[in-house]
């Protein structure tokens, strides 16, 4: 019988998350596209990288932002080869 531990949710404020993902998007290393979107609050139809990974990490507390942001760097980093 294995025991797993709970992973402890970190709590980061809003702001923070916010700044970090700006960053990402501004980064030309790092693919953050814009995407389309059917959701009426928005009058063009795309909805940003920040504000489609905000609305996944708010409807998702228990989500631990530290490890969401980290693996999101690294699975959108642009790969040169």
């Amino acid at each position: 019988m294995s025991v797993s531990k709970a992973t402890k949710v970190v709590h980061i404020p809003e702001e923070e998350i916010l700044r970090q993902l700006t960053i990402m998007q501004e980064d030309n290393a790092l693919l953050t596209p814009v995407e389309p979107t059917d959701n009426p609050l928005h009058s063009s139809h795309q909805i940003t990288f920040v504000e489609k990974h905000l609305h996944y990490l708010t409807t998702h507390p228990k989500v631990n932002p530290e490890f969401y942001l980290s693996n999101l760097r690294t699975m959108i980093k642009i790969r040169t080869s």
